[in-house]
């Protein structure tokens, strides 16, 4: 196949199943969990990016090559982030430092699901615009490596500098989000010092284990790819890792409120989308 060749794949029911049958023999990672529809778009999305011809090349390749596995499910698990997305979302967390979270004598936070972790710096942002001065620790997650790296480097692509300027001045209209990074050729390098209290690592959220307790749970655009069962299971586990009255907060994209169970979580803010464990 020619290198710049455009690739059409279709991927029948069938199909899906026989990958991902074969992924969980070969490398023990369980899709069973994912939403179908969303999973199959995002597997037909990694067959055009690695161009390959048909569902079966993606197969032998997943068989034969053991670390292909990890820039395949950095494809499948691309998240939904931004810096600053949902302003409204932050104004709010800046209200509650400032306010409700202030008499902490520390702060636990989770970013399950970091993807590369331009959730993560917003909220130290927050914190610092907040002059919030006690203790923070910070949990950044992610099933993928290359999210995570990418993370922790803090880099971003300048094409994307104007979206997140808009975003932060809809938070902080007095201010310019140039002031918290160094601009390069064609990227961006976040301050390093916002992530210094910072603990990234790979984690599954589906069957890795959570032995730490969070103020603070962020799981944004996440839960959308899982089925219903599984993000039951979710909250189960997000609601086990926080601290009594601690906060949740999901997506804009998470359209699961009928799924919250009101005896483990009542709404503490709806638009913005945080959730008080009971």
């Amino acid at each position: 196949m020619e290198p710049n060749e455009t690739v059409f794949v279709t991927l029948s029911d069938e199909e899906l199943k026989s990958l991902t049958d074969a992924i969980h023999q070969r490398h023990g990672i369980d899709f069973s969990c994912y939403e179908p529809k969303s999973l199959k778009r995002r597997v037909v999305r990694a067959l055009h990016i690695f161009q390959f011809g048909s569902v079966h090349e993606l197969w032998v390749k997943i068989l034969r090559d053991h670390s292909f596995i990890y820039p395949f499910m950095d494809e499948i698990s691309v998240g939904l982030t931004a810096m600053f997305r949902d302003p409204v979302l932050w104004k709010q967390m800046k209200s509650l430092l400032t306010n409700e979270l202030a008499a902490k004598k520390e702060l636990s936070i989770w970013h399950a699901g970091c993807s590369t972790g331009e959730e993560v710096y917003t909220m130290n942002i927050v914190l610092k615009e907040s002059r919030y001065a006690k203790p923070v620790r910070a949990w950044a997650t992610d099933i993928s490596n290359q999210s995570i790296e990418t993370a922790m480097k803090g880099e971003y692509h300048t094409l994307k500098v104007s979206e997140y300027d808009q975003n932060y001045r809809q938070f902080n209209p007095a201010s310019s989000l140039n002031k918290y990074f160094r601009e390069g050729q064609d990227s961006i390098a976040m301050d390093n010092s916002l992530i210094s209290h910072v603990n990234f690592q790979h984690h599954n959220l589906i069957k890795d284990p959570v032995d730490k307790k969070f103020d603070i749970i962020f799981c944004r655009n996440v839960m959308i790819y899982f089925d219903n069962n599984t993000k039951f299971k979710l909250f189960e586990k997000f609601h086990q890792a926080l601290n009594p009255g601690g906060l949740f907060i999901i997506g804009f994209y998470d359209a699961i409120l009928p799924l919250v169970d009101e005896s483990k979580f009542k709404v503490a803010n709806l638009e913005a989308k945080i959730f008080q464990k009971v």
